[in-house]
């Protein structure tokens, strides 16, 4: 969003209609339509740790200083150095990605080296329609390392950047005549281009006062080890220019009708389709990622089954009419425990697609509202119910827990909250960060703790009369606590048919499930199920 304080505004202007779709992109007024992006002040930098894990330092590399500029309608070209941590993309990769930008059709395209790793033909191809782009009025931003004269020769902005700084922002026509008339020597055999990336280089053929013929290899490593003072004595000349001062003028101007008012800068991501639509294509292509590899379901479900009879056997071998009680009481705290600890990877769930979420709202795809309702029920639902499922429906089958259907579809629906419950907890706390690793950390804390409480109130509850606050920010209580009411109400563990049995049991005071329920503080009536 822009205000008045925004180091970056966007100003739409309107032209004639009946322009001819060939006049000038270099001049707004002949535009039938387009947007100038305006940006000033702009510095980024970068923390950069080396060393040991445990002695690690730390320094700072700046990026971009103080950058500042005007980008108009047509074709605005950002040229510096390469730096050689950028892979090369595959061909067909970079035509998909282009094309995906051109769809938005935003009066504003920003490119990545639109033309790396094509060859000529394809080069060519794409300048072509960056330029017909160009010249109906949008503003096309772009950077690119190599530019042959064929194509520098269209280009209507020029913007030289070097170490963070800006060398030259300007017609990129008379980025020639700039720096011949500043006394850099200029070979007519040369490409521009490579010429002007051979002086932001601190590069020996085109510095000042070079003309001797006899320079050796030692003035070669000087010159090498000139390019930071190439570059400060460059960007010095550019902040003394005319260009800079005439740019500062017309920028502090638009800055002046943003700040009264009478800039219609865009205040928000605008998208032509509404929010239904959006909602409907992103659960669709997101359930289809899900979809996309089989085996790594039925892996999963594998070994969900193999985990959920080896869990119901244990439980079945351990039951008898003397520990029942303590059997399905830990048999739901197994539930509880299973669902509250696979809900911690649920805060990767935004972070591996940030990189393209951040790019395709930017893009006006979609609003982040259908985005966010998209992943939860195309992706979090999915992973969630399927292990569930399983689990629940096998365990119970094994261990023979007679519950009622209604009961067992309450049962079921109780898990199923607790699993959202706890999934919401990473999702929140990992929202705001860029690394999984520490809300993984704080979540897994927060878990073990609460189970551990909760464990101790089935065997200590006078003992934690004290801690009974904790049970507020407890996710797994409220969810054991429902599972609880639901198994135990109007159960009877001592049958009269089975009184012989029951008087080998020793210590065995419970009767009812009432009775336990009572033990433990629970509420018996309906609003002691539906409060937690």
């Amino acid at each position: 969003m822009s205000s008045i304080n925004d180091p970056v505004a966007i100003t739409m202007i309107d032209g004639n209609p009946s322009d001819h779709p060939g006049t000038n992109t270099s001049d707004p007024k002949t535009l039938t339509r387009g947007a100038v992006l305006s940006f000033h002040n702009i510095s980024y930098r970068e923390t950069v740790q080396s060393g040991f894990p445990f002695c690690k330092k730390s320094h700072v590399i700046e990026r971009l200083s103080n950058i500042s500029g005007i980008m108009k309608p047509g074709l605005n070209a950002i040229m510096g150095p390469e730096d050689g941590s950028r892979s090369l993309s595959k061909e067909l990769e970079k035509k998909i990605s282009i094309a995906m930008e051109l769809v938005t059709e935003h009066p504003i395209l920003f490119l990545d080296d639109p033309t790396t790793d094509l060859d000529m033909r394809n080069t060519i191809d794409v300048i072509l329609v960056l330029r017909r782009m160009s010249m109906r009025g949008w503003t096309i931003i772009f950077s690119i390392n190599r530019a042959q004269y064929s194509i520098f020769r269209i280009f209507d902005s020029l913007t030289l950047v070097a170490s963070g700084k800006v060398m030259y922002h300007g017609p990129a026509q008379e980025a020639l005549e700039y720096f011949t008339s500043a006394g850099y020597k200029y070979d007519s055999h040369n490409n521009p281009a490579d010429f002007f990336l051979d002086i932001i280089n601190g590069g020996f053929s085109a510095i000042l006062d070079t003309e001797e013929d006899d320079l050796d290899a030692n003035k070669y490593k000087q010159l090498s080890r000139r390019q930071n003072q190439v570059t400060e004595n460059l960007a010095d000349m550019y902040a003394k220019s005319s260009l800079y001062r005439e740019m500062r003028a017309e920028l502090d101007q638009l800055l002046g009708e943003q700040k009264a008012g009478r800039s219609s800068a865009l205040e928000e991501i605008t998208c032509v389709t509404p929010f239904w639509h959006q909602l409907r294509w992103n659960i669709s292509h997101l359930f289809k990622n899900y979809c996309g590899f089989p085996s790594v379901t039925k892996r999963q479900a594998f070994i969900m089954a193999l985990l959920a009879v080896i869990v119901g056997t244990t439980f079945r071998v351990l039951k008898s009419d003397c520990n029942e009680v303590e059997i399905r009481a830990g048999l739901l705290f197994f539930l509880t425990v299973f669902q509250t600890i696979t809900s911690v990877p649920a805060g990767e769930l935004f972070m591996l697609d940030k990189n393209r979420f951040l790019h395709e709202h930017t893009s006006g795809y979609y609003r982040v509202s259908p985005y966010f309702l998209g992943k939860l029920l195309a992706e979090l639902v999915p992973r969630r119910l399927l292990p569930s499922t399983i689990l629940t429906v096998i365990v119970f089958s094994i261990v023979g827990v007679k519950t009622g259907v209604k009961g067992f579809f309450i049962m079921f629906f109780t898990i199923m909250m607790l699993a959202f419950s706890a999934s919401s907890l990473p999702l929140s706390i990992g929202a705001g960060e860029n690394a999984a690793d520490i809300p993984t950390v704080l979540v897994t804390m927060y878990f073990f703790f609460m189970l551990f409480i909760s464990g101790l109130s089935l065997f200590y509850t006078n003992l934690l009369q004290d801690l009974a606050w904790i049970q507020y920010f407890n996710i797994p209580h409220y969810g054991f606590t429902a599972l609880l009411h639901n198994e135990f109400l109007g159960q009877n563990f001592c049958p009269e048919h089975n009184t012989t049995e029951v008087s080998r049991c020793q210590n065995n005071e419970i009767c009812t499930g009432e009775e336990f329920l009572r033990d433990q503080g629970i509420d018996l009536s309906s609003w002691g199920f539906w409060k937690n």
